[in-house]
Order: structure tokens, then C-alpha cells, then sequence
């Protein structure tokens, strides 16, 4: 909401603003006003310059000359009112610096407020001076608009009229040349001047847009700015004006932003057409993002945006997703970013829930998310976010490194940066400095090694390259923080010595685990972790230790803010959860930061659960690349995480749910929930259901133990809408179950009989209320899929089958325009693509390729969405084998052509999901366009596929053994083609060099032959 003083001020400031474009105009001893609508065209009331080809203009304290450019009627037809539209255009001679008005788009509202601005002769000071007037539109009076309310005196006709809603002008003010009739008067309806001065609304809009000063003071940009994100970049709670601390120094601007490619790119993607669009920015913790997407939001808060960080709670809010749909509304672009992105599923969610409902029907908004991997958040985002917000949809991985400015290095930049920031210019970088920092994977590392050389050598110390430079700011981000406290208590026996100063190192990692708390709770928890965690020790002062943390680490509202950067307190966790003399009992710690101080409900437990576990997550090595995947922490904090999990289920199964389902590596969290899982009451199971993937991912073992007890559940009432969820429960276990190794040899027989069940259920719902077809053809098309994973080809195909014919019945019996032929094109798409591939493992050759090219085109007829692209890439590979096996090699090569297009375009927008499937489509393809004898295009594409390959990460068996075979592909064309012969050689050196590595790419002790 925008209080009183806002509000009042805006109309000041917007009257103010209107005054500055008025002039006085002089015509042949009459006399009026008029208003700027460019730096040199004045529009005002034709009567004014009736009968004049030019007239003297008195502007910003200056008069000029103008010329009568358009008039509208160009007379008076009668002797009274003068005619509708009285309109007329002065061109100046002499411009002037304003850029005019904003004209609005419509005619005021009945009752609405409005100011005029003009001159007049009536007021206290002698000859014509400024004045102004308030009114209120009375209503339409032919084709004028009606005002009353304040005196109407001449001079003020071709005045502008403000409307104070809007914060447009909505018309010029039209007054009787009666002096007698002087209570009230007329406006000449905005909508008359666009209508007859078309180009001139059409360059005035085109001027005014979010960003220039009248559009923003109209639309209130800066408010709606403050009221959406509060100020650029993050808006966490903090209040450090001047870093203090060594990780404060990486994470509060204290080296300069270098620039970099990706901020170009992103500037572009803000600017692209299309209404909405999503882009999942990710790269290890450390790569820049944050950083990155700050600048974005200042730079793009300068264009005319409003630019920030979603964060937490706000997106909660009602009122929040109001302000954000009415700026939308109001024409001004909006960019929304989503910091761990991973963590904020539901927040995103509801945003575009509410944009897509209550938004308008053209906008610009961009939502930017921010993760160190692009999976499985992508995977939950299309599980998860409807096909129109993920049409054009893209993911892109950041790079780790930038270079630094002017050729030097980004080392030696940062340490002089640093250097001069703590008082020791003077200081030079040591010798090894850039040597080391090229070894570093992440800008964090990088700029982590040249603060803590600086930090040692300033202490006289010398300075060695060895080691991980986040380690080792960790190290004097402690010093820092124990040294703080002994001054701040001295004599205080728990923190003298090398003892005293891990102990402190625990409580400093107290905000980061129990974050976003009040100063007297955090107190409240130091003092119940150190009482659980030591309790042979007596108690320090803990709210001295409180006042300490936030002198040191202040943030907003009271609060203290957790360590930053993310990676350093990671090394943090760590160190004190393996170390007893921080952590003490480390069971008895990490529960003791679980349990509430005080009363609180289960859902805000849970959720403060939520944010300890997914800092613990990291720190355990769940996360991406970068990770840490061995340390000994990891034991000891497992132990205390399953000790809490057996205590408190109910409030930490959902939260390692959460935080498992949008990690890679999740498989840690999964294992602490599998023995409470099989004991939990049926209504925590049923929660923790709702919060897994319904796709692959290293929670899959947690789903198959959660829907099997489930569904071992007995149901006394089984109604349709039970049968419906039992149905979605055994498709669910059947897939899990097929993606995982849980139940040993017989997974796969389970997994069948789930599968069986399924189908055995959707065909009962479709024969008791001639509904749930599209349900019944899932069941059997899942069937089919799980019997060809199993080998089983012939029973596959009969399923297969099946599946097919119910759903062509579902596109026979929908309309074109049916919302349930839209819901069911893909899945019938992908059906048709399953049975093409049965038919071809039952050696059913000619019959394949045809309902391979009908699965394509139920594709092509499906709009853009999540599932869109996948669907039809593997749709259309399918194609090109089919075709080949076939014989029919024109057909196969379009196909492949088509696939490559396709994988082409998908890697621009995907790079991370689709860049290391581009080689193999191509491969593909060389191999087709070899067997239809166009050699030379089938070299090109297999050179291509060979180089790819070379820039992919080291690749598993099947990738190393696929780039041995695009090697003697492209060893035996070179000797048919004279155009290539002279590449012959390098292909065979290359060959040779893998004959020397087994299938893993690794080293073996003697050559091997590569022919």
C-alpha cells in the first residue's frame, strides 16, 4: 500500500512537473496558454492563435517565436463556443530542453481530480502571471468534458489538464471567451488530440516509457521498487555499512564488479520479446551468480525496470504478488530473481500461479533463478510450473572465472583491491599468487586466495600457496570473531586458549544453522545448544556473546546475519561438527539448534527445519560440482541427524524431503529417512509424499518405501477420488521402482506387478464411470515401458498397442480445439514412439517408420511447453531409426537433419542438459548421410561430433568407446575424400591414443591395435 505522505507527494511532484512545460502564448493582442509536448511543439486551443501564422511564446522565462503549424477547425463557424475539436500545434523555432508532457490514453473518469496549470490575469500581481486551479470532471458535455469547482478565468484556455489518478495530462483546458461565465469550464478530451494528431501521441508514448522521469513519477516506479524488493540485489536482513570481517570483505562489495560476457547476455534475454520468460542461471557456489544478478538489477532498474530478489516470506504474501501483477499491469517490465533457487520451488510456483491468473494479457517479466545445478531443480521446474511459463524457458551455466580488467590478473587485481581496503597499499603480491589462483575453480577461490595472502603478510607472516584458500579465510574469519569476543568478555575462562577459540568457532555457526532469528531468541538458542552440547561446562555470558555476533554480523530487524559466503560457512559446518571441542556432544548440538525455544507450531518448526537442513546438505556434500564428498564431518553429522530424525519425525522427514528433492546428491538425506519411514504414522507419510519428485532422482529410494506402505494401507471407504490416488500411487511405485535397485533381484518383478495392478484399476474407474480414459492409457503405456525395460518385447508390444488405440479414441472423440487434445497429444506422441521402437526389437522393420512419423506429428501439433522439446527430440531420433532400419535412406537422412536442427537449438537454450547429446545426434546423422553416399556432408558431421566430444567432461564407458568409433569413421573417409586427406593423420594419432586408454578413458601399459 502507498501511505498518505507517498501519495501526497507524488501529486506534488507531478503538478510541479506539469507546471514546467507550460508557456504563454501572445497572438495579435490576445492572449492564453498552452503546454510542451515535445522539446519544440506546443499544443493549446485553436481560438487562442485564431487567425495567426505565428505568435510569441514565453517559456522557462524566454520568449520565442512560433509558427501556427496545424489548426482544427481552421475558423469559427459560429459566433459562439468555438468548434469542437479547437486544437491547434506551434512548432518553436528555438526548442527547448523538456522532453513534453505524457499525454494520456483516455478521457478522464466522471468525479476524478484534476489540476490545471496555466496563466491568467487574475491574480494579485499585475499583468499575466502562473496559475493553477483544481477541479473535478463533472461529466461528458457533447463532445468536451464537463469540469466545476473552481473559477474558469481567461488566459487559462489551452492550459494542460493533469489528472491526478493517472499522473497523465488528460486533455487541454477549453474556457468561454464570456467573461461573465467564469465558474467551471470544458476540456478538450485526450482522446481528441490523438485522434487528430496521430503522430503526435505515437512519438509521445514512444518517449515516455518506465525509466524517463514523467512515466516513472506517474507509474511510481521507485515505490512500487521499494515496496516489491526494497532496494537492489539482496534484500536479507543485514545492516553492515563497512565489512568487518574477512568473509564480510568477499560478500559486500568490497571488490570492485569485474565485468563479464554473461551480463551482456542477460541484458538481451530482459530485452527479448516474448511476454515471459525463465531462465535457470547455475555454477558451483563461489562462480559469481548473486553478484551477477545484482548488477543485472541495477542495470536494468536504470533502463526503466523493477529489478530484485524474491526472498523468502515475501512471496507468501498476498499483497506482495499484487504489487508485482499491478506494475506489470501499469506497463513497467519487471525482473524477478530467485536466489537457491533450489529451495524456492513453491515460491515460484505461486508467483506465475498469479501472474497467469490475475496478470495481464501483455507484459514483459522475467524470472532469473540462481542455482549451483541445473538438476534436478529443471526436472522439478517440469514437474512442477504449467507448459506456458517453461515455453521459452532456458538454462545456462555460468562461467567459474572472470578475467580481470587491462590484462593483469584477476589475483593480483583482487589482492591489490584488498590491500588497500585494510591499510597496507604498499603491500606487494607474494610470488606464486597468480601461479596458484589458475588452479582455483570458482572466482570465490580466487579472490579467497589473494584476502588471505594479504591477511598473512600484513600480520608479517609468509605466505604459503599450499592448501584451500576457503579454509584457510575460514581460519581468520575465526581469529576475527574469537578475538571480538575475549575483548568484548574479558577473563571469560570458556574462551581462553586454543580450547576457548573452538568453542567460539561453534557458537559462530549458531546464526547461520538458526537463521532469520530475533537477538533474544538466537540468545535463548546459544544458551540451549551450549547447555545440551557441554553440559559439564558452565555457561558464558551468552547475551554478551549475542550483543558481540551482532556488532560483528548486524543485520535488520534485531537479527544477526548467518556467515558469507555460502562456501565459507560450509567449511565452518564442517570443521565444528567434526571437531568435539566446538560441537561438544554433536548429537545433543545439532538437536538442541532443531528444538524451539519456545512454543511454536509444527508448519514453522518444520520450515526453520527446512533452512538448517539445507546448509547442513551442503556442508554434507549433496550439492554439485565443487562438491566436498568425503570428510569426516559427514559421520558425525549423519549420527546426529538420524539421532534427530528418530526423535523429532515429524518435523525433520519433511524437511530432508524438501531439500532432497532439488539436490543432485541427495542420496546422504535419503538414507537418514528410510529407517524412520518404515515406522512413522500413515499421516506423515502421506506428507512427506507430497513433497518428492514424481521423476528419477536420489530421492527415488525414499518414494518406493513411502507409496509401498501406502499402498499396503487398508481403505474402508474406496471411492472414486481413493482409487484415483491409489492408481497415481502405483504408477508412482512402479517407475521408482524401476529406477532404483531397492528390492534386489526382484525390483524389476514388482515393479511389473504395480504396473499390472494399475492398469487392472484404471480399466475398473473406466468401465464404472465411463471416465478416466486418459488414465487407463498412462497404466497401459507405463506397462508397455516397464515390460521393454525388462526385455519382455512381445508382451510389450501388446500393451503398446492397446495403449495406442485408446489413445487415438481420446483424439477421435476431442474436438481440435479440446483442452483434453492438447492434454493428451504428448502422451499419445510418446506411445506411438515406444511401439515404433517394439516393433523394431520384434524385427517389424516396414511397419515402424510410420507410426514413428505419426508419434512427430502429434508432436508438432502440441503447443510449446515443459515436455514439448524432449518429447519431440526423442520422437524424432526415433524417426531417423526407424527410417534407416528400413531402408529408406532419404527418409532416415531428413529425420537426422531434423533431430540436429532441433539438438542444435535446444543446446543454445539448454547447454547444460542437451550439449553432451549434440554429438551423438550427430554421429547419428554422419553415419545416415554415409549410407546415402554424401560422404562429404557425413565427414563435416562427424569432425563436428569428434570435437564436441573433445571440449565434454571426461565421459563414461559408452561415450569413450562411441568417440573410437567417430575416430575410424573418420579415418576412412579421410582416405576416399582427397578434400580431407591431409587430416588423415591427426585422426589416426588421435585413434592411436586411445587405443593406449581401456573404455573409461584411463591409461593402460601397452599400445592397442587401433584398426
Amino acid at each position: 500500500m502507498i501511505d498518505d505522505n507517498a501519495a501526497w507527494q507524488r501529486r506534488e511532484d507531478l503538478s510541479r512537473l506539469t507546471a514546467s512545460h507550460v508557456v504563454a502564448i501572445h497572438a495579435h493582442g490576445s492572449f492564453g496558454s498552452g503546454f510542451l509536448v515535445s522539446e519544440d511543439t506546443v499544443l493549446t486551443c485553436a481560438h487562442v492563435v485564431q487567425g495567426c501564422r505565428e505568435v510569441s511564446v514565453t517559456a522557462q522565462g524566454r520568449t520565442v517565436t512560433a509558427d501556427v503549424s496545424k489548426v482544427f477547425p481552421n475558423h469559427n463557424p459560429s459566433e459562439g463556443i468555438y468548434g469542437f475539436p479547437d486544437l491547434a500545434l506551434l512548432h518553436l523555432r528555438e526548442p527547448q530542453h523538456l522532453p513534453g508532457v505524457w499525454l494520456g490514453d483516455r478521457a478522464p473518469q466522471e468525479g476524478a481530480e484534476v489540476v490545471v496549470h496555466g496563466f491568467s490575469h487574475h491574480t494579485l500581481e499585475p499583468d499575466a502571471q502562473r496559475d493553477s486551479l483544481r477541479l473535478h470532471v463533472a461529466g461528458g458535455s457533447g463532445q468536451f468534458v464537463r469540469l466545476q469547482g473552481d473559477q474558469v478565468v481567461p488566459g487559462f484556455s489551452g492550459s494542460p489538464v493533469l489528472d491526478l489518478r493517472t499522473g497523465r495530462v488528460c486533455g487541454v483546458l477549453k474556457t468561454s471567451r464570456d467573461d461573465r461565465q467564469v465558474a467551471g469550464g470544458w476540456l478538450i478530451p485526450v482522446d481528441a488530440v490523438r485522434n487528430w494528431f496521430p503522430d503526435l501521441g505515437d512519438a509521445n508514448d514512444g518517449y515516455h516509457r518506465p525509466g524517463t522521469p514523467w512515466c516513472d513519477l506517474a507509474l511510481d516506479r521507485d515505490g512500487r521498487q521499494a515496496r516489491i524488493f526494497g532496494h537492489f540485489g539482496r534484500d536479507r536482513p543485514r545492516a553492515i555499512t563497512r565489512p568487518s570481517t574477512p568473509a564480510q570483505l568477499l560478500t559486500h562489495g568490497a571488490m570492485p564488479f569485474l565485468d563479464r560476457p554473461e551480463l551482456g547476455d542477460l541484458r538481451a534475454w530482459c530485452d527479448d520479446e516474448p511476454d515471459l520468460l525463465l531462465r535457470l542461471l547455475h555454477a558451483p557456489g563461489g562462480s559469481g551468480k548473486t553478484r551477477l544478478a545484482t548488477e543485472l538489477c541495477r542495470g536494468m532498474h536504470k533502463a526503466g525496470w523493477i529489478a530484485g530478489f524474491a526472498e523468502k516470506k515475501t512471496v507468501e504474501r498476498p499483497e506482495w504478488l499484487g504489487e508485482v501483477t499491478t506494475a506489470l499491469a501499469a506497463g513497467i517490465p519487471a525482473l524477478v530473481v530467485f536466489d537457491y533457487a533450489q529451495a524456492r520451488l513453491d515460491d515460484i510456483c505461486a508467483l506465475l500461479d498469479h501472474v497467469n491468473r490475475h496478470g495481464p494479457e501483455r507484459m514483459r517479466l522475467r524470472l532469473l533463478l540462481l542455482a549451483r545445478t541445473d538438476e534436478p531443480l529443471w526436472q522439478a521446474l517440469q514437474s512442477s510450473v504449467d507448459d506456458w511459463a517453461l515455453a521459452d524457458a532456458s538454462v545456462v551455466q555460468l562461467t567459474r572465472t572472470v578475467p580481470a580488467p587491462g590484462g593483469t590478473s584477476l589475483a593480483a587485481t583482487a589482492f591489490e583491491v584488498f590491500a588497500d581496503r585494510l591499510g597496507h597499499p604498499a603491500l606487494a603480491p607474494p610470488r606464486g599468487l597468480e601461479k596458484r589462483a589458475d588452479r582455483e575453480e570458482s572466482l570465490l577461490g580466487v579472490l579467497a586466495l589473494a584476502l588471505d595472502a594479504v591477511l598473512t603478510l600484513r600480520q608479517g607472516r609468509t605466505w604459503y600457496s599450499a592448501g584451500d584458500p576457503l579454509e584457510r579465510l575460514c581460519d581468520h574469519e575465526i581469529r576475527v570473531w574469537h578475538s571480538s569476543l575475549t575483548a568484548w568478555l574479558p577473563g571469560e575462562p570458556a574462551f581462553t586458549g586454543e580450547s576457548g577459540k573452538r568453542l567460539a568457532a561453534g557458537l559462530l555457526l549458531v546464526p547461520t544453522l538458526a537463521r532469520g532469528r530475533q537477538r533474544a531468541d538466537l540468545v535463548a538458542v546459544l544458551e540451549q545448544v551450549h547447555t545440551a552440547a557441554f553440559p559439564r561446562r558452565p555457561t558464558p555470558d551468552m547475551l554478551r556473546v549475542g550483543t558481540v555476533l551482532g556488532a560483528l554480523y548486524p543485520a535488520e530487524d534485531d537479527q544477526v546475519a548467518p556467515l558469507e559466503p555460502d562456501r565459507i560457512s560450509e567449511v565452518l559446518a564442517r570443521r565444528v561438527l567434526s571437531a568435539p571441542e566446538s560441537s561438544g556432544h554433536t548429537n545433543a548440538y545439532l538437536t538442541a539448534l532443531l528444538t524451539p525455544t519456545r512454543p511454536t507450531s509444527v508448519e514453522d518448526r518444520i520450515a526453520a527445519a527446512t533452512e538448517t537442513v539445507e546448509v547442513l546438505a551442503r556442508a554434507r556434500g549433496c550439492t554439485g560440482v565443487g562438491r566436498i564428498a568425503d570428510h569426516p564431518a559427514h559421520r558425525a553429522l549423519d549420527t546426529a541427524l538420524a539421532r534427530a530424525v528418530a526423535e523429532q519425525p515429524d518435523v525433520l522427514l519433511p524437511a530432508l524431503a524438501v531439500n532432497g528433492a532439488v539436490l543432485p546428491h541427495a542420496e546422504p538425506l535419503a538414507a537418514l529417512m528410510l529407517a524412520a519411514l518404515e515406522s512413522c504414522e500413515p499421516p506423515l507419510l502421506a506428507s512427506v509424499e507430497s513433497l518428492l519428485p514424481s521423476y528419477p532422482s536420489s530421492m527415488s529410494s525414499v518414494s518406493v518405501v513411502v507409496l509401498r506402505r501406502l499402498l499396503d494401507l487398508p481403505s474402508a471407504d474406496f471411492t472414486e477420488a481413493d482409487q484415483l490416488l491409489r492408481l497415481r500411487r502405483l504408477a508412482g511405485y512402479s517407475l521408482r521402482l524401476d529406477d532404483t535397485h531397492h528390492g534386489g533381484a526382484d525390483r524389476g518383478e514388482t515393479a511389473l506387478t504395480a504396473a499390472r495392478q494399475a492398469v487392472g484399476l484404471s480399466r475398473d474407474l473406466v468401465q464404472q464411470t465411463g471416465r478416466h480414459l486418459p488414465e487407463y492409457a498412462a497404466a497401459l503405456h507405463n506397462l508397455s515401458l516397464l515390460l521393454h525395460h525388462a526385455g519382455r518385447t512381445v508382451p510389450a508390444l501388446e500393451q503398446s498397442r492397446s495403449a495406442v488405440a485408446h489413445y487415438d479414441q481420446l483424439l477421435t472423440e476431442a474436438g481440435p480445439q479440446d483442452g483434453l487434445r492438447q492434454a493428451v497429444l504428448l502422451d499419445a506422441a510418446m506411445a506411438l514412439s515406444l511401439l515404433a521402437v517394439l516393433r523394431l526389437k520384434d524385427g517389424q522393420v516396414d511397419a515402424a517408420p510410420d507410426e514413428a512419423a505419426r508419434s512427430v506429428r502429434l508432436c508438432e501439433e502440441a503447443g510449446p511447453g515443459a515436455r514439448h522439446d524432449d518429447a519431440l527430440l526423442s520422437c524424432v531420433e526415433v524417426l531417423a531409426e526407424c527410417n534407416r532400419r528400413a531402408g529408406r535412406i532419404p527418409e532416415a537422412v531428413d529425420a537426422g537433419d531434423q533431430a540436429v536442427t532441433l539438438l542444435r537449438e535446444l543446446t543454445e537454450r539448454h547447454p547444460g542438459r542437451y550439449l553432451s547429446r549434440l554429438p551423438e545426434g550427430l554421429h547419428q546423422h554422419a553415419l545416415a548421410l554415409a549410407g546415402a553416399g554424401r560422404d562429404r556432408e557425413a565427414y563435416l558431421a562427424m569432425r563436428e561430433t569428434v570435437r564436441l566430444r573433445e571440449n565434454l567432461p571426461s565421459g563414461d564407458r559408452q561415450r569413450f568407446a562411441a568417440q573410437r568409433q567417430s575416430l575410424r569413421v573418420l579415418t576412412q573417409l579421410s582416405c576416399e575424400l582427397r578434400e580431407f586427406a591431409g587430416e588423415r593423420e591427426s585422426w589416426v594419432e588421435q585413434l592411436a591414443a586411445i587405443g593406449n586408454h581401456d573404455d573409461q578413458g584411463r591409461p593402460t601399459d601397452g599400445p592397442r591395435d587401433s584398426r
